[in-house]
């Protein structure tokens, strides 16, 4: 067997590690959010969250090594003290929505943040988006309006409230995509120390003693969380972005089997046909990146 060979079926396996664990990603934040929308039905929110980031900061500081943290010198500290901001304001949002909404409706207009990165990174960082991109981008936006049903009574405050969560999580992307540069683990790091931060400042006003099973599953979101991280870095490694993005929306199907399972909840025609049309545009955008890739390395 040529070298070529051997290197194709390399790719090729690393590709299929990639997809694997992309896939089991998904999996594993849909049965943490199963766990986070059971949690704040007992506890506060900002609990849930301090107890939950806390313990995965303390589960990530040994892989943290000291030239992570020195590389912070090259970045732009204000961007990634924007970006700390947005992190503790959106997952704020997503735990009230979530303790409301069902895990199919929140976990739609989540679908919805790549699609709107889209529409950001032409207006904020003046990245060239093509007028089939913004079709796209219109589709997205139209899902999203299929699964708000925005009548007078369905457009409740916890809709709103994920919505925005899902816009302010479209904004942290592309500020994560400006910061590219800096070490994974310090990324995420960073963004652990965020959520510890957001959810420390409302323990004064709200706090109930857990029991050690309450603890133990609070910190088990958090270890649930981290796999989930390590397992989408370790997937973008192995595998081109391109390839491994469209498991994403596996997402939804977690959402609609884990509710289902979890909470008796059935997800409605309408968040069911908006997710289509998320995705749609979704795997649209993704088409179009990849030929253009195709074309960049073929010229």
């Amino acid at each position: 067997m040529g070298a070529a060979a051997l290197t194709s079926d390399g790719e090729r396996r690393s590709r299929l590690i990639g997809i694997g664990l992309m896939t089991f990603s998904t999996f594993i934040f849909g049965f943490s959010n199963v766990l986070a929308k059971h949690l704040t039905t007992q506890y506060p929110i900002g609990e849930a969250l301090v107890i939950r980031s806390g313990f995965a900061l303390l589960l990530l500081l040994p892989f943290v090594r000291p030239r992570d943290l020195w590389a912070l010198r090259h970045s732009d500290l204000g961007l990634h003290v924007v970006r700390m901001v947005l992190a503790g304001i959106e997952i704020a949002c997503f735990y009230w929505a979530v303790s409301l909404l069902q895990l199919a409706d929140i976990s739609t207009f989540y679908l919805s943040a790549p699609v709107m990165l889209t529409a950001i990174s032409a207006v904020v960082l003046r990245e060239k988006v093509g007028p089939a991109r913004w079709l796209a981008t219109l589709l997205g936006f139209a899902g999203v309006l299929v699964a708000l049903r925005p009548t007078s009574g369905a457009l409740s405050a916890p809709a709103m409230v994920g919505l925005l969560g899902s816009l302010l999580y479209a904004i942290f992307l592309a500020v994560t995509r400006r910061l590219r540069g800096t070490p994974g683990v310090t990324m995420v790091l960073l963004q652990l120390i965020a959520l510890t931060i957001a959810g420390a400042v409302t323990v004064p006003f709200a706090w109930q003693a857990p029991d050690l099973g309450g603890f133990a599953l609070m910190a088990g979101v958090g270890v649930i969380g981290i796999t989930g991280y390590f397992c989408v870095n370790r997937a973008l490694q192995l595998a081109p972005a391109s390839v491994i993005a469209p498991f994403q929306y596996l997402s939804i199907i977690w959402s609609v089997v884990l509710g289902y399972l979890a909470f008796d909840d059935v997800p409605g025609v309408a968040t069911l046909a908006g997710a289509g049309l998320i995705v749609a545009a979704g795997a649209l955008i993704l088409y179009l990146e990849r030929r253009e890739q195709g074309m960049r390395d073929n010229g």
